[in-house]
């Protein structure tokens, strides 16, 4: 009798393990991306040190459409004002503070939810580099909380960015 309890308990153990497994994997769909979310932090390991790679108050958006578009824009909270007021009139540092402060980028998304990853299908963005590139990103989706991996193009390697779901206007 001792013998089938112990049998007992460890398969439903064993089930319950996997049906939460299941669920899990279950809720990290293309579904659960659409909609809005605000940029929280976009950090990358320095010497081994955390680093927010666009200051300590990102902000950002991040809109992935039920029709597969998806549009991203992150921006360091202190972009300076262009002295000239004139976009076309920046001075060489001004368009260097602003373009390493900004990360940019649209196209279409496919999610794979066996494996967790979303492919970005990036037509064009502020990093030409990355224009016409598939990009598979390992994500995580806890609460209302999107978090990826994202390559290096910062020049210190991956970056992790995390991501708020957004529930009102701002």
């Amino acid at each position: 009798m001792q013998r089938r309890l112990t049998v007992f308990f460890a398969s439903t153990a064993v089930w319950a393990s996997s049906l939460l497994a299941f669920q899990y994997a279950v809720a990290q769909t293309g579904k659960s991306l659409i909609g809005t979310w605000h940029l929280t932090s976009l950090t990358v390991l320095k010497s081994g040190s955390p680093v927010e790679v666009l200051g300590e108050h990102p902000e950002g958006q991040l809109v992935f459409g039920e029709d597969g578009r998806y549009t991203l824009i992150a921006v360091r909270a202190n972009l300076p004002k262009l002295a000239s007021g004139d976009r076309l009139s920046a001075t060489t540092e001004e368009s260097k503070l602003i373009l390493q402060g900004s990360v940019a980028h649209f196209g279409t998304y496919v999610v794979d939810p066996s494996t967790r990853r979303i492919e970005f299908h990036i037509k064009k963005g502020n990093f030409p580099n990355w224009d016409d590139e598939i990009q598979a990103r390992p994500f995580v989706i806890e609460d209302d909380r999107l978090t990826y991996i994202t390559p290096g193009s910062f020049g210190y390697g991956a970056s992790t960015a995390v991501w708020q779901r957004a529930t009102e206007r701002r």
